[in-house]
């Protein structure tokens, strides 16, 4: 049972590094770089992010993210405000042209996807999602205990 427990989690960084390697291949030679996309889409998915909680979401550097996000920001693709409750701090925003580029990227990534699950042998996709529910369940439920949701 022990064994089990740690084929899980070798299984699930496998899946995680192959997945991301395999978007990386997708996205390459795009107008942007991989890492400036996972940044928008963050940023796409939570309006207003601060720089730090966009660091630790994209488990980055700080001066790493800050360093993309001036380049988004002269590029166009993201506005930063102020906090309006706090003016130490700056809020994260998409313009348009970035949530553009979103939009194509979303339809990149499920195309992607689809090429991931039609390789899946037949019959045996419902595992696969039955699995990945399971974990998901698991996690919500340690999380919840631990008070962080």
């Amino acid at each position: 049972m022990r064994e089990e427990r740690l084929e899980v989690g070798e299984l699930w960084r496998s899946v995680n590094r192959e997945m991301h390697l395999f978007m990386r291949r997708v996205f390459q030679g795009g107008e942007l770089p991989f890492m400036a996309l996972v940044l928008l889409r963050h940023i796409n998915r939570e309006p207003g992010v601060s720089l730090v909680e966009l660091a630790r979401r994209s488990d980055s550097a700080k001066s790493h993210v800050s360093k993309m996000i001036e380049h988004l920001e002269r590029q166009g693709f993201v506005e930063k405000r102020p906090d309006p409750d706090d003016q130490r701090l700056v809020r994260l925003h998409l313009t348009k042209a970035a949530r553009d580029v979103m939009a194509e990227t979303e339809a990149r990534a499920q195309e992607a996807w689809s090429r991931v699950v039609d390789e899946v042998p037949e019959g045996q996709l419902d595992d696969v999602m039955r699995g990945l529910r399971i974990l998901m369940g698991a996690l919500e439920t340690l999380n919840r205990k631990d008070g962080q949701v």
